[in-house]
């Protein structure tokens, strides 16, 4: 015979789906979601959202696995990498989806046909990269040897999305994450890279961007599907030395 499981109550099923933002996103996540979100989310297990993406890749990890004095203190440096974004996204209003081996994807939620996060993809990038930067800096003092370009790229992209409970977690599934996976695999060490839907929508943000000290700058990114290049937007940030410019001679 086989036994099925007793019917959970919907007090139990919304504390199950707290849990779960509370793993994921900021303070306030169920707030933020909305009433008509979180109804999809408990008899659906999928909502449409608006999200604003950002997706981080570490070059070289693999390498700098290879050359480490001791492979547990590489994965120390995942976990403290990992926790760090996580952190950080939090702190800017942001959900943390997962981390990918060695980068991660973090995304910002806004409604049905508000402005993307204009403001908070700039600032999350901008203090995410030094972070990164004193992480790489720990890695270095433990490996044998050290490859020129280790570094944290970024790449941003904003568009509807469907936010997906599988299994206790939640990911979001949508063109933003490819648009944003593109500009990251475009990206240099250091770099900030801007799918043109975001890059334009920030544009129109200079005002701020100019008090901020943050710049941004027309580009253009040679991808897969467009090998002679495509348009994107660049920022750069005060104070923040890309590992993609040239090293100093000895």
């Amino acid at each position: 015979m086989i036994e099925t499981a007793a019917p959970t109550s919907p007090d139990a099923r919304l504390a199950g789906l707290d849990a779960v933002l509370a793993r994921h996103g900021p303070p306030g996540a169920r707030d933020s979601l909305g009433g008509s979100a979180i109804e999809d989310l408990l008899h659906h297990r999928s909502t449409s959202v608006e999200a604003s993406v950002v997706v981080g890749d570490l070059r070289l990890s693999t390498i700098v696995l290879r050359e480490s004095v001791q492979t547990t203190l590489f994965a120390r440096f995942i976990v403290g990498f990992t926790e760090a974004v996580r952190s950080l996204a939090n702190a800017n209003g942001g959900w943390f989806d997962k981390f990918t081996g060695d980068g991660f994807i973090a995304y910002w939620l806004t409604p049905p046909g508000a402005p993307s996060a204009l403001r908070e993809v700039p600032e999350f990038c901008q203090s995410l990269l030094p972070a990164a930067g004193a992480l790489v800096a720990n890695l270095r003092r433990t490996s044998r040897n050290f490859p020129v370009g280790v570094g944290l790229s970024l790449g941003a992209d904003a568009g509807p999305c469907e936010l997906v409970m599988v299994g206790e977690a939640l990911t979001l599934v949508g063109g933003p994450i490819v648009g944003a996976s593109r500009m990251v695999a475009g990206a240099s060490p250091g770099q900030t890279l801007l799918n043109v839907y975001l890059g334009e929508q920030i544009a129109l943000q200079r005002e701020w961007l100019t008090d901020s000290g943050i710049a941004l700058e027309r580009t253009s990114v040679k991808t897969k599907e467009y090998p002679q290049g495509q348009e994107a937007y660049e920022l750069r940030f005060p104070e923040v030395i890309s590992s993609h410019a040239s090293p100093p001679r000895p």
